[in-house]
């Protein structure tokens, strides 16, 4: 006759993984990362050269996602230092941007809260939002057999969402690499309509007659943008994110947002 285990075996066994979990993590080194930021007396941030609103490239006017940064560090009695490294945003993925952590306590300038950039930084939102829009004289994209400008940007929006969205509109892709070449296709014609990332659509130089407008709610959603940390800096990014909380809660935020006009950056048609 086959004996039946005992009935708190399964338990034992749970509870010893779970000790000897607890005992594995004991060993792991401990989180320095505001320590370390409190001894050096510097927050680093890295960016973008340009990414208006949020990095301008101006030093009277440095940004959104800069001055917001810059608030923090002093909030937390930091001195910041702004590194402007081009190969942010040179692809859609941050793991090819090639940063490192003598580089970047703080990477901002694009970043959005997406499953993608959560995969490879943690993530605090702040108030700016982009997604996907389209660009056409009529505010609208074409009817199916039609050709639309398509340049993905570099927040990490998903890509391939779009591209099925477009095949089941039988819209015609024209590829662009940058604002230059994406620009010339609606002017010239070979493209009849533009979609892209909303704040890069706000600098880009559009002709009065284009409009832009979003994407269809239901299949795009809107993404907050966000400051990245490396993951394993939980005391940093507590210490970060206590600073924005306090911000918010001092109007400080607001003013910062009204300088750069943020939630009005870009007008879009219903």
């Amino acid at each position: 006759m086959k004996r039946r285990p005992h009935r708190w075996l399964q338990a034992a066994v749970n509870l010893a993984i779970v000790v000897v979990l607890l005992t594995a993590l004991s060993f792991l080194p401990p989180d320095t990362s505001l320590k370390d930021r409190q001894a050096a007396g510097v927050l680093k941030l890295c960016v973008p050269p340009s990414y208006p609103p949020l990095v301008t490239g101006d030093p009277a006017q440095p940004g959104f996602d800069v001055e917001l940064v810059g608030a923090v560090a002093e909030q937390l009695g930091l001195r910041l230092l702004v590194n402007t490294l081009p190969s942010i945003g040179s692809d859609f993925n941050p793991r090819n941007w090639s940063l490192t952590r003598g580089q970047c306590d703080v990477i901002a300038g694009g970043l959005a809260d997406t499953v993608q950039t959560r995969s490879f930084l943690q993530t605090i939102p702040t108030s700016a939002e982009t997604g996907w829009v389209g660009i056409s004289p009529t505010g609208q994209l074409p009817a199916a057999g039609g050709t639309v400008a398509v340049l993905p940007g570099t927040s990490g929006l998903d890509r391939l969402a779009l591209s099925g969205w477009l095949r089941e509109q039988q819209l015609a892709v024209v590829p662009t690499r940058n604002a230059q070449q994406f620009t010339e296709a609606l002017q010239s014609g070979r493209a009849q309509a533009g979609i892209t990332e909303s704040f890069v659509a706000g600098a880009l130089n559009l002709g009065p007659d284009q409009r832009i407008f979003w994407l269809p709610d239901d299949r795009f959603p809107h993404y907050r943008m966000a400051l990245g940390m490396w993951k394993g800096d939980q005391t940093l990014k507590t210490a970060i994110a206590s600073a924005l909380g306090e911000l918010e809660r001092s109007g400080a935020v607001d003013g910062i947002e009204s300088r750069y006009y943020v939630k009005q950056y870009i007008t879009l048609s219903p």
